[in-house]
């Protein structure tokens, strides 16, 4: 998560509605999906998407961030966790530190959609008082990607839904997550040091730059002092301005991502300090993007760990 803005929202109310093949209601041990194909509701904090939910009868709202590789994490300044023991130091994208405990046993977790799950084991948690002080007030965790290990999803910030298609043979021949879907295009990416971070290169006249995919981001940039000098002369980079909250922003033009597909990339931040970032990811090269919400709205996109492709849908 980069590059939050500060709102309180109220807690979405939706009708439950199960999707194709929710086979279960009972409650699970371990947090991962149950089901063939599985849909949430979500609810859009600025830029990024949150599932309701609940941990041990405290509701709120769990960040969705496949930038986070844990299956789920626990705000411990809203959950009152009894039995936490220390484990260490941990840190976000954005800079933010805050020691990490491991609790032996979470009695109960409840999602918007029915699935439940009782006595979960080995469950990481933090102080995350910066979510809810920069982003909305009721979050109570994070949902990673080993939450969702084994499924490919679909994003679709416009109706604010995601959903769950489990890995098959039969799914990998039919392609029924594109049923009715226009492919704009397909993006072959490559995995580093984290499962959960897609990465490709693209290219801005003859600059490359190293891209990676997070829906916990508005999106960030990184350039040299000469590449970034050379794409302001030649109008690629642009600075747009302050934000609200008096924070600069660019306009990264003419972005080629693969030979089907050339964007623009509208309201963007400079990264910070990105050294803890670069160790994690396995960021060697000199320029870097985060391809994140300002990208991600404008389509829908079909993201599919197993064979290392990104479906970015036309709506």
């Amino acid at each position: 998560m980069s590059k939050t803005i500060l709102t309180a929202v109220s807690l979405l109310m939706w009708t439950i509605s199960w999707g194709q093949n929710n086979e279960t209601s009972e409650p699970q041990n371990d947090f991962k999906l149950v089901g063939d194909v599985i849909s949430f509701p979500l609810t859009i904090v600025n830029a990024f998407p949150f599932i309701s939910g609940e941990i041990n009868g405290v509701k709120g709202k769990f960040m969705f961030d496949t930038g986070n590789q844990d299956a789920l994490e626990i705000n411990n300044n809203i959950i009152p966790l009894l039995s936490q023991q220390e484990k260490g130091n941990g840190q976000v994208g954005s800079g933010q530190k805050f020691k990490t405990y491991i609790n032996d046993n979470i009695e109960d977790v409840k999602l918007i959609n029915g699935l439940h799950f009782r006595n979960l084991k080995q469950i990481p948690s933090g102080n995350y008082d910066f979510l809810q002080n920069d982003i909305t007030p009721d979050c109570i965790g994070y949902i990673g990607h080993d939450f969702f290990n084994g499924y490919l999803f679909k994003l679709d910030y416009t109706k604010r839904k995601l959903t769950f298609y489990k890995n098959s043979p039969k799914r990998e021949s039919s392609k029924d997550f594109l049923v009715g879907e226009k492919v704009v295009a397909i993006l072959n990416f490559e995995i580093r040091n984290l499962p959960n971070h897609p990465t490709i290169r693209v290219k801005v006249k003859d600059v490359e730059i190293q891209a990676f995919f997070d829906t916990g981001s508005y999106g960030s940039l990184e350039l040299t002092d000469k590449d970034s000098k050379k794409l302001k002369k030649q109008k690629y980079l642009i600075n747009y301005g302050q934000d609200g909250y008096s924070e600069e922003l660019l306009v990264l033009n003419n972005v080629r991502i693969n030979a089907q597909l050339t964007a623009n990339f509208i309201g963007i931040y400079e990264h910070g300090d990105s050294k803890y970032l670069r160790k994690a990811l396995g960021i060697t090269e000199d320029n870097y993007l985060s391809i994140a919400y300002r990208f991600l709205a404008n389509y829908k996109t079909v993201w599919d760990y197993r064979h290392k492709k990104i479906y970015v849908l036309e709506y």
